[in-house]
């Protein structure tokens, strides 16, 4: 096994690892807080997150996945991106302090003013720790970089349930972040061991910012993306509608969140060091889709066939009514997550423009139709437009993809098809039994029954798949015990 496939495969373990136990934290940490929180408070602190990540894109302008990318002259490149970084940070706190108020009129939300305030100075903190962290990622220290994270995760969940028990509300949350802020990019610093020298090179700050540039405007609209049917839910239908809507998207998109993402961020590393050789760079990518697919497909149907006894089971009978958009937004969760081994494709062959125009088409179709479907249907009907979206844009990536590496459709298809087989054959199994154990509603064994109904899914799943794919063990031994 070659020494970058070794590295690959150690980093998507890691990344994935520490995704299962930061989600655990995560989950884990909402669950306890949407006891003590009212679903208002949830929908205010995402607010407020809707003018922080808006500023972000602008935090690195795209130099640290340009530091990552490059192959020659990489620490003048580091020198030179940290006394880049940290200018735009200084900036766009500035900036968010003084358009606060103006943000909190376009938002019909006076509270959310000083909570976007006090948020503002993980701008100036996290920009310090965007060159070492895009060190270790380009140096696949994924290991590492899995191990600030976990401990991050636990110094938020901490931090917010204290304070969220002694009764400060939404600042619970607020505190909470920057003090996971401020510990993540310190420790970014001390295990990279890489310390800036006074060093800039002019060109080579061009030659990043060139590449940047289109992941910056990928990124801006990324963001529309991401937070535009927030914004529009927030300001047409309230906070409490925001939070219902909330919650139900990160539970729908928790595979893209928390796997998809950290898939990326191995491969696109790991495509760049192949850009040069198509054969490998297909072969690679038609493995990452079938093994992407393994987990996206059971997870997004499971979610849909099972959306209201697990809102029940995990965060109470006051969330019920996010039941309707998790389902809907379920199918949201597969299109967004199955696009995780094809995104890094585009950027490794040097085609960063073909993201942002997907991205952009997105964008263009919540614009359009996300108003009147909330008008018309409520949080609902955002959700159908999140899916609908997220479908077209799964799509064309596939289409692009399957051009840029000569791929056909059988080659597609056989990656997908043993994910394929074996979802359908666990939804009848859920549907079978889901109809036997829950008879009666209110019943006293209603979590048992879906503790019980959940692992009957697994195996099943589990059985059908090692049966249509026999060399699938062999595979995750290899994967596993690498």
């Amino acid at each position: 096994m070659t020494s970058l496939k070794k590295q690959t495969i150690s980093g998507i373990k890691w990344l994935v690892g520490s995704s299962f136990i930061g989600r655990t934290i995560s989950l884990c940490t909402t669950v306890v807080l949407a006891r003590i929180l009212s679903p208002a408070v949830f929908g205010l602190y995402s607010l407020a997150f809707i003018a922080i990540d808006a500023l972000s894109l602008f935090k690195s302008m795209g130099f640290d996945s340009a530091l990552i990318q490059r192959k020659d002259n990489v620490g003048k490149a580091a020198n030179t991106a940290f006394f880049v970084i940290p200018f735009f940070g200084i900036v766009l706190y500035l900036i968010l302090s003084i358009s606060a108020p103006m943000i909190g009129r376009f938002l019909n939300n006076q509270e959310v003013i000083g909570v976007i305030r006090a948020l503002g100075i993980i701008f100036i903190i996290s920009c310090f720790g965007k060159v070492p962290a895009a060190l270790l990622e380009k140096n696949m220290q994924f290991k590492k970089v899995s191990v600030i994270e976990i401990s991050t995760g636990f110094i938020y969940a901490l931090t917010a349930i204290i304070l969220a028990i002694s009764g400060v509300g939404i600042w619970s949350l607020v505190y909470a972040y920057i003090l996971k802020t401020i510990y993540q990019n310190t420790m970014y610093f001390i295990v990279s061991r890489w310390r800036p020298k006074f060093e800039f090179d002019r060109k080579i700050a061009l030659e990043m910012f060139n590449f940047g540039k289109f992941l910056f405007l990928g990124g801006a609209v990324w963001f529309l993306k991401m937070n535009l049917d927030n914004l529009l839910v927030g300001k047409l239908l309230g906070v409490t509608a925001l939070g219902l809507y909330a919650i139900a998207f990160n539970v729908a998109n928790f595979g893209a969140d928390y796997f998809g993402a950290r898939v990326y961020r191995v491969i696109f590393p790991a495509y760049s060091k192949m850009q040069s050789d198509l054969g490998d760079l297909r072969k690679a990518s038609l493995k990452v889709i079938k093994h992407i697919s393994l987990i996206a497909l059971p997870f997004g149907i499971a979610i849909f066939l099972l959306g209201k006894e697990l809102l029940i089971f995990v965060y109470g009978q006051k969330w019920i009514g996010a039941v309707g958009v998790l389902r809907i937004l379920a199918w949201a969760g597969i299109f967004n997550t199955l696009p995780a081994g094809l995104g890094g494709i585009f950027l490794a062959c040097g085609k960063p423009k073909l993201g942002f125009w997907i991205t952009s088409l997105q964008v263009i179709i919540f614009f359009i139709f996300i108003t009147p479907m909330a008008k018309l249907f409520g949080i609902n009907g955002v959700g159908v437009v999140v899916s609908i979206s997220s479908f077209i844009a799964f799509i064309i990536t596939l289409i692009w993809s399957m051009k840029i590496l000569s791929i056909n459709l059988n080659q597609i298809y056989l990656s997908f098809k043993p994910s394929l087989i074996a979802s359908l054959s666990m939804a009848f199994a859920i549907i079978i039994f889901k109809n036997i154990l829950f008879q009666n509603k209110f019943s006293i064994l209603f979590h048992y029954n879906l503790i019980i109904l959940f692992f009957l899914a697994i195996t099943i799943y589990s059985l059908t798949l090692l049966r249509i794919e026999r060399t699938l063990l062999k595979e995750i031994k290899e994967l596993v015990f690498l």
